[in-house]
């Protein structure tokens, strides 16, 4: 009976683990020379454009690398070994759980040399066959916010039906009801599970609603997310479908944002129905204000937050 509890309880912290899903992205490939023969031994580099944070790797024997865990952002990659010219690809954009290939051949030279390669088309996401829509951060702060909500963005994944969309018009990001009621490609609603870089952020609501998103960070604070339809066995918490969020991280420089919302009766107009009927403006007023800041950490002589 105690092999009995003690099989029964590891196979539940083994569950538990798989909880987590991976929020960073990696840039896997191979090196090789104008001849098509692999180059073991080379020097592949990832550089943050942001914050020039680097994160090195070795090719093997096969000539392949791979750069796992690197947060999304905007990146730069080198390939370097004495002989040859140092290849460079610039701007490579990498977001949530994107597991982007990348092969690069290298020229035979000085390793001073820069081949520099530029104006291509995105890469294509080959490494897996996860499917969603990832909302970036452009979308995010130029598209109109339902009371300042990013999860209302969640509607422009294909095959996204909320029961109830005009309910999220007065969801305010701390409010969470109507995430609940959201089926996605036929999926029973309340099946979705959220994440927030990586860790769980989904709460059970009540019976006949399922579960719903736990926190819902202000849309100034989120960089991106993205919305998977379908995905490997490392989710496997859902039946329905993952919607995984990432915060902004700090970069070398000081940015902010700062914005206040006012809806007051003195500045609107009558509706057409009201006025048909005699009947006077509604007296509505609705502020919402608020902002964000980000940067560096600075302790002075104890931690400088730049480049890390």
């Amino acid at each position: 009976m105690r092999t009995l509890i003690a099989c029964v309880l590891s196979l539940y912290i083994i569950a538990g683990q798989a909880l987590g899903q991976e929020s960073r992205g990696s840039i896997v490939g191979r090196v090789l020379d104008s001849s098509g023969a692999v180059i073991p031994g080379a020097t592949v580099t990832a550089t943050n454009q942001n914050t020039n944070v680097a994160v090195n790797a070795q090719t093997n024997d096969q000539g392949n690398y791979q750069i796992l865990f690197l947060i999304p952002g905007v990146y730069k990659v080198t390939a370097a070994l004495p002989g040859f010219k140092t290849f460079v690809k610039e701007n490579i954009e990498l977001r949530v759980n994107d597991r982007i290939g990348l092969d690069m051949r290298l020229e035979v030279g000085d390793v001073t040399e820069n081949v520099v390669v530029s104006a291509e088309a995105p890469l294509l996401q080959t490494a897996t066959a996860d499917v969603g829509l990832v909302v970036d951060n452009r979308r995010i702060s130029e598209l109109p916010l339902a009371h300042g909500n990013a999860s209302s963005l969640i509607m422009l994944t294909p095959g996204v039906n909320m029961s109830y969309p005009a309910g999220m018009k007065w969801q305010d990001p701390m409010r969470v009801a109507q995430t609940t009621m959201m089926s996605v490609q036929g999926a029973p609603f309340g099946s979705t599970e959220f994440t927030m870089d990586g860790v769980p952020n989904t709460q059970s609501s009540n019976a006949d609603r399922g579960q719903g998103i736990s926190n819902q960070p202000p849309a100034d604070a989120i960089q991106e997310f993205k919305v998977e339809t379908s995905f490997d066995a490392s989710v496997g918490h859902t039946s329905g479908t993952l919607i995984n969020t990432v915060i902004k991280s700090g970069t070398n420089d000081l940015h902010g944002t700062a914005y206040y919302f006012l809806r007051d009766p003195a500045l609107n107009a009558n509706g057409f129905f009201s006025n048909a009927a005699g009947q006077p403006k509604g007296d509505f007023t609705y502020k919402r204000w608020g902002g964000s800041l980000g940067g560096p950490v600075y302790l002075p002589k104890l931690y400088n937050g730049k480049d890390r």
